[in-house]
């Protein structure tokens, strides 16, 4: 009983992530200034602080990727949501464009992921985590990442990190 539960939530899982992730890829809405706004400026300060979760899958890496899509969302990112850090490199990748890159060259493609920024007057929430995608091999198995649910407060017109509300680690 208890094995066919099991592969009875496999596939209803299975099933879900495969229509929320062609769904998600499908959508062309590109997240609204103000969203762009609270991304880019969220990203700055919690690079800045160093806690961003799984930054550290990220490694020295100066160059960074975040993914264009916000799959809960139904929306991309565009350029307003890139941040700006002396040293650092940001720009947009969608995981499509991750994938082939990391089939062809072989190598894991790592970047930051953002979905479901909300604003509500001078408060605001956004996932933020970092993510990566690797050669299709039926052998691998991914057992990661980490994000959280980051609560920020509108103080003199910048966006500023309140607290993590949620941590999920997959």
């Amino acid at each position: 009983m208890r094995n066919i539960l099991i592969v009875i939530a496999l596939v209803a899982f299975g099933s879900v992530g495969y229509a929320y992730r062609s769904t998600a890829q499908s959508t062309g809405i590109v997240a609204s200034p103000g969203i762009e706004t609270l991304v880019r400026q969220a990203l700055e300060d919690r690079l800045a602080a160093g806690d961003l979760p799984d930054r550290n899958l990220l490694g020295s890496a100066r160059r960074i990727a975040i993914r264009e899509e916000m799959p809960q969302a139904r929306m991309k990112l565009g350029a307003g949501a890139l941040p700006q850090q002396d040293g650092y490199e940001f720009y947009l990748i969608s995981e499509k464009a991750a994938q082939v890159e990391a089939d062809s060259g072989g190598h894991f493609v790592h970047f930051i992921t953002v979905d479901e920024a909300s604003i509500d007057e001078d408060t605001a929430t956004v996932w933020l985590g970092v993510d990566f995608v690797f050669r299709h091999d039926p052998k691998l198995l991914k057992m990661c990442c980490c994000k959280g649910l980051g609560r920020f407060q509108r103080i003199d017109g910048r966006w500023t990190f309140v607290k993590w509300a949620i941590r999920v680690c997959s």
